[in-house]
């Protein structure tokens, strides 16, 4: 081979081989060169046609993945061939719980989605359990992930697996942080808030209004991204409203009427109002937005904000620090994670499910992972592949890193059967409770009498 100096022993016995049998056949042909031999019955049969593709339909609310998908990346990877051979992705991204729930009714869900309401679903019996699948799967192990990244596909009322992690699933909280901005605030980067209460006093620091009352920036918004998610409740007072056990859940406790009571603060100082203005400006929506934008000086977040602030604003990024997520004052010295994230979760009435699946297996092989590690900034815990990243790759991951050994008390995400309705709900009630028109403790109650009645309409077991 041109630029090659020498053979293997391996490589010139596979030759000399070669040769001799050459050699052998040229000295037993005719003269006059050597006969074709007659073709064989199997070169005479028709050659089998190839196989259609089959369209597995894959549905998420994120619209990160939304380039990967329209560059077709994954169709030149050898291992989407090996897996999935014949497989097309029909790809939908921005479809939350609404559109799975209409496909549905009309009898005909997708393959697979994912970050949906997957507890919410899973009560209703619409997913494939994919245990068999994964125990004759040569690509997916259930002994290769962090157990509680595994164990977020099993839910209560749910016998077996729904789907198998994906995308992103890995640590859900930290308070990432502007050093830029804290310093010009005249606060010290290295000495983060640990509760809320103190980063009530940065949150004062940080916001800045015109003369007109206009919000220009501000500290934090305690209910932004996973703030705002329900178990940012949780994991702020260390108090659980759902127990995935004994199926149990009260909204009701004393440590959820401080939570609310404090939280409130933080739109006391920025004006309900003015945040509310703010956020319809194009670009400072939740969830990155304002933080992106410089004017959001602090966020609640999962290790995926240190990565996706690089792809989305490099500059920004830079200036980015991540510390523990922010607890009741009371909870001062709890370090606090959380582990979960999203699956691959497969419709057992969709055309195609073990097409699907094969699908997931892909999306979990090092080189699906390192795509979305690079191009959206996720991470799925799967050990043999988490081992290998740098923690340094992204300004602030390397606090989820050491968080997984340094955690006092820990959480699984997104547990609560009604998960999609009770966000809704907290929504509402957290907005009554910071304009004043219900206390922090007529919201817990209000609260708990709205899930009490959802769940009753379901039909759920009252425990």
């Amino acid at each position: 081979m041109e630029g090659k100096k020498s053979l293997t022993r391996r490589e010139f016995l596979k030759m000399a081989s070669a040769i001799s049998a050459g050699a052998v056949l040229a000295a037993c042909a005719p003269a006059g060169g050597a006969q074709q031999p007659a073709p064989s019955k199997a070169e005479e049969a028709p050659k089998e046609a190839p196989q259609k593709p089959v369209t597995v339909r894959l549905w998420v609310a994120w619209s990160n993945m939304d380039k990967l998908f329209q560059n077709e990346v994954w169709y030149k990877m050898p291992e989407y061939e090996e897996i999935c051979g014949n497989i097309k992705i029909e790809y939908k991204g921005s479809t939350g719980d609404q559109f799975v729930m209409t496909a549905l009714a009309a009898g005909d869900p997708p393959e697979a989605a994912s970050n949906i309401s997957y507890a919410q679903f899973a009560i209703k019996g619409v997913f494939l359990d994919t245990q068999p699948l994964v125990d004759a799967s040569k690509y997916v192990h259930e002994e290769d992930f962090i157990p509680a990244v595994w164990n977020f596909c099993k839910f209560w009322h749910f016998d077996g697996l729904v789907g198998v992690p994906a995308f992103e699933s890995f640590l859900d909280y930290g308070l990432n942080y502007n050093t830029e901005m804290v310093q010009k605030a005249g606060l010290d980067p290295d000495n983060p808030p640990q509760t809320f209460g103190e980063a009530l006093e940065w949150h004062k620091a940080l916001t800045v209004k015109d003369d007109a009352g206009n919000l220009k920036q501000f500290g934090l918004d305690p209910y932004d991204a996973m703030g705002g998610d329900p178990d940012g409740m949780e994991v702020a007072c260390n108090h659980k409203y759902w127990d995935d056990e004994t199926g149990k859940f009260d909204f009701t406790h004393d440590l959820f009427v401080e939570y609310f009571d404090i939280t409130k603060k933080f739109y006391d100082v920025m004006g309900p109002d003015q945040i509310a203005g703010l956020r319809q400006a194009e670009g400072m929506g939740g969830w990155g937005g304002s933080y992106n934008a410089e004017v959001q000086a602090m966020i609640i977040e999962g290790y995926w904000h240190p990565g996706e602030t690089t792809v989305q604003a490099p500059e920004v990024a830079k200036k980015n620090r991540a510390s523990w997520t922010l607890v009741l004052d009371g909870l001062k010295g709890h370090k606090i994670q959380v582990a979960g994230g999203h699956t691959f979760a497969i419709f057992k009435d969709s055309k195609h499910p073990k097409e699907a699946f094969k699908l997931a297996e892909f999306f979990l092989t090092d080189a699906a992972l390192d795509t979305l590690f690079k191009q959206v900034g996720w991470i799925v815990g799967k050990k043999s592949w988490v081992e290998k990243i740098d923690p340094n790759t992204y300004p602030g991951l390397e606090f989820y890193f050491k968080s997984a050994n340094e955690a006092t008390d820990w959480y699984e995400l997104r547990r609560f059967p009604l998960h999609g309705f009770l966000w809704d709900q907290l929504a509402e009630v957290r907005e009554m409770i910071y304009r004043g028109k219900l206390t922090p403790q007529e919201g817990t109650q209000e609260l708990q009498k709205r899930i009490e009645t959802e769940w009753k309409n379901q039909g759920l077991p009252m425990v």
